[in-house]
């Protein structure tokens, strides 16, 4: 299946990938070479885990920014 990647991070960045009917969005972060761990991937504007299958729709890849006031 054929499926358009944005990655959010510090600017856009599109993709167009192939991938099995089976692939999870963890493959997906692998095949990127994307740590799971820093990013949110989000499937038509909604988080999703990363063990759940690909489906079509608008992928999202956004990074996460830390920091700010330790107070808070």
């Amino acid at each position: 299946m054929k499926i358009k990647v944005k990655i959010l991070s510090g600017g856009i960045k599109e993709q167009i990938m192939e991938v099995s009917g089976d692939s999870t969005y963890e493959e997906l972060l692998e095949l990127l070479r994307i740590n799971p761990e820093v990013v949110v991937v989000l499937h038509n504007g909604d988080p999703v885990p990363l063990d759940d299958k690909i489906t079509p729709g608008d992928i999202e890849i956004l990074r996460v920014v830390t920091g700010g006031n330790r107070y808070l």
